[in-house]
């Protein structure tokens, strides 16, 4: 697991990840879903039961809330 995929177009790598206090960190590539292999690209809806923090280009942070991203992406 070396890719997280939010949305249909933005690319994140992940950088930290704790099992064990269900955390993930990111970082926003510029990279686009042709040009990572599937098999280490994970959907962003894997981790709902995780803290998920991505750091987007600018260097700002974003902690998703699994609740309101599945209502706006529309995920089941």
């Amino acid at each position: 697991m070396k890719y997280i995929l939010v949305g249909k177009e933005k690319v994140y790598e992940i950088r930290k990840i704790s099992f064990f206090y269900m955390t993930v960190e990111a970082v926003q590539t510029d990279l686009t879903m042709n040009e990572v292999p599937g098999n280490e690209t994970w959907d962003i809806g894997e981790f709902k039961n995780y803290k998920v923090k991505l750091v987007n280009n600018g260097g700002q942070a974003e902690v998703i809330d699994f609740n309101g991203w599945k209502e706006h992406y529309d995920l089941n």
